[in-house]
């Protein structure tokens, strides 16, 4: 975990990652075992909620706009278990991880807005 990552989960409840699932679920943050869940404001209009393993590269869910968002893609089995610990109660949207971090990143608005002007699919 990168330092800016440190210094964005100071104060961060920690917790099992057998927990992981209940916070995700209720949009709150946490650090677990190399896993952790926070908000990122966009803008005053826009916050997004992320869910990363190990670091903030694997966004692995995102909730914004009302809607939650998966990542589809594999990427180890340490990842695919964080995924299982983490996974919301809610229906998602699978999406690529590069659709992910551009989704963690920029918002929603700001997906939309590329997708419209590149007409690139997710």
């Amino acid at each position: 975990m990168n330092e800016s990552t440190k210094n964005m989960l100071k104060g961060v409840e920690r917790i099992a990652n057998t927990k992981a699932s209940q916070y995700t679920t209720q949009r709150k943050p946490f650090q677990g075992s190399n896993l952790f869940g926070i908000y990122t404001l966009m803008d005053s209009e826009q916050e997004v909620y992320v869910v990363y393993s190990f670091d903030t590269h694997y966004p692995m869910y995102i909730h914004t706009n009302g809607a939650w968002f998966e990542n589809e893609d594999k990427f180890s089995p340490t990842t695919s278990k964080h995924l299982s610990q983490a996974r919301p109660t809610n229906l998602t949207v699978k999406l690529s991880t590069r659709w992910m971090q551009r989704l963690a990143n920029n918002g929603y608005q700001g997906i939309a807005k590329e997708r419209i002007l590149t007409g690139e699919p997710l």
